[in-house]
């Protein structure tokens, strides 16, 4: 029998049939519950006349409905295009008209946007609210469910299936559609399971990111199928977040710096017990020492550090640095998973040594399909067999990986490469400084220059000289900024992920 990604619920339904599966809010499923009602939307879905292979669209913030459809889809087929519910009307349109979804499920929160997009979906044949009273072009969900059998059917897909399509770039431009298949997410969640030790049929998690991004949804796949508990709220509170693990005996924890300074911060204001955690992992930025520090001190005292990097085309982890690694320098994101292989390569693809700064690249089972719709971008991608991801990275003698920029991200000041990383680590020292990046802006004389935007830390004042001597006491005379903006905050992607620099770039590069 192939592996897929929705039997796993009618399998744990047998083995774990009272203990809770999902929980958000004040609403929770266990196994058999969920694998009861998924069962009935498939059924009812069918009926609505989906079939396998086609997208549904889903707009919804993190909900018991949008993981039971979810499941519901992997069980007949269907591909699902989880839309993005903090974008702009017009990247949810985009996303649902490029990839044709016929059929489309959202939340209450979402009626007067859905109205006045719909006619701009003329494919859209089928819409489910996930709500009572339904609006009169809508079928309602509870309504649809009822109607149908709970019982198990036989479920016919294939590992090589199409599963998800999942939009990425938007920090640097279009987002392009990654299609992921069954096949790449179970790899995934093998390679987790294994390295990780997490998710267990013991663990219960806490996820404080949107299920329409990757890091959530692979997270939440993987705990339906290893059998633990996975919890969500609609959105991230970080007084919510420790009274969860509190309360629900929380296990595990993804999160980022973002996230984790938040935390710390409401630790100073409140108890909390957090004995329960026994592994936490960090993503989507640089984890500072002294920030490592203090969360195994004073937010998980008891919890092990487990840190990634990962990216949507991967499915998404590429690799882990284990608490009991030892690189010899800070930064590293450990050893790539054990069914990936990454390269460090130069222009034309060539390996570069130990140390030199290079593309990092992938291969292994757990590298998308393709992007939608994109043949070239998927040729220019996936070349040679490798995924090149755009980002630039190093090795160490070791063979421990350093992610060190983004391509984009690289600021080249008088013909010499200036990784923002670097000069972003030291900035993140300064005592007065709470989150700081710095881009390159034009510069007649040497092409670009190095800004360092800075968010001082609550009730301290800073100045330009003092950043920008800080900088020049610790690293080479071109790497430090030569201009500062202050703001009160930084433009980032939803739930305190990646700054968005794009965004910085345009603002700062207008000649004042």
């Amino acid at each position: 029998m192939e592996m897929t990604l929705g039997y796993s619920v009618v399998r744990n339904s047998r083995k774990y049939p009272h203990k809770t599966a999902i929980c958000c809010g004040d609403a929770r499923r266990t196994y058999r519950e969920l694998n009861a009602r998924t069962n009935r939307l498939a059924r009812a879905l069918l009926k609505l006349g989906v079939n396998k292979g086609d997208r549904v669209a889903t707009l919804s913030f993190n909900s018991i409905e949008l993981m039971e459809s979810y499941l519901a889809h992997l069980k007949i087929g269907a591909i699902t295009v989880p839309l993005n519910a903090w974008g702009l009307d017009e990247d949810i349109l985009f996303q649902a008209e490029f990839t044709g979804c016929a059929f489309f499920l959202f939340q209450p929160e979402f009626l007067s946007r859905v109205e006045k997009l719909r006619p701009s979906l003329p494919r859209a044949r089928e819409w489910v609210f996930w709500g009572d009273p339904p609006p009169a072009f809508a079928h309602s969900y509870e309504k649809i469910l009822e109607a149908e059998s709970p019982e198990d059917f036989l479920i016919e897909v294939q590992e090589e299936d199409e599963a998800f399509i999942l939009f990425t770039g938007g920090t640097t431009g279009t987002p392009k559609g990654a299609v992921l298949t069954h096949k790449s997410l179970l790899w995934n969640i093998i390679s987790v399971t294994t390295e990780n030790q997490s998710p267990t049929p013991e663990d219960v998690v806490y996820y404080p990111m949107p299920l329409f991004h990757t890091a959530a949804l692979s997270r939440f796949l993987a705990y339906m199928y290893a059998g633990g508990t996975f919890i969500v709220t609609r959105e991230f509170d970080a007084r919510r977040c420790l009274e969860i693990i509190e309360q629900e005996k929380v296990t595990a924890m993804t999160g980022n710096p973002t996230i984790w300074g938040k935390l710390l911060k409401e630790m100073e204001s409140g108890v909390y017990d957090t004995r329960s955690m026994r592994m936490y992992l960090s993503s989507q930025g640089f984890l500072h020492p002294a920030m490592q520090k203090a969360i195994e001190t004073r937010l998980f005292p008891r919890a092990r550090t487990y840190v990634s990097y990962a990216l949507t085309e991967g499915s998404p982890g590429i690799t882990i640095l284990k608490p009991t690694d030892r690189p010899k320098e800070t930064g590293s994101v450990g050893k790539p998973y054990m069914c990936t292989e990454v390269r460090i390569v130069d222009e034309q693809d060539r390996d570069l040594p130990v140390g030199e700064v290079g593309e990092i690249i992938i291969k292994g089972p757990t590298v998308m399909k393709e992007y939608y719709k994109n043949p070239e971008e998927t040729a220019q991608t996936l070349r040679g067999g490798w995924l090149h991801t755009g980002d630039l990275g190093k090795y160490d003698e070791d063979g421990f990986l350093y992610f060190v920029d983004r391509k984009k991200d690289m600021i080249k000041t008088g013909g010499l490469n200036v990784y923002s990383q670097e000069v972003e680590e030291v900035l993140a020292r300064h005592p007065k400084i709470a989150e700081a990046v710095i881009i390159g802006v034009p510069d007649e004389k040497w092409g670009e220059t190095i800004k360092a935007v800075v968010v001082p830390k609550e009730g301290q004042a800073l100045t330009e000289s003092e950043v920008i001597d800080f900088c020049k006491a610790h690293l080479a005379s071109y790497k430090k900024p030569t201009s500062v903006a202050f703001m009160d905050a930084l433009p980032k992607t939803p739930f305190g992920g990646k700054v968005l620099k794009r965004e910085l770039r345009e603002r700062f590069s207008k000649k004042e």
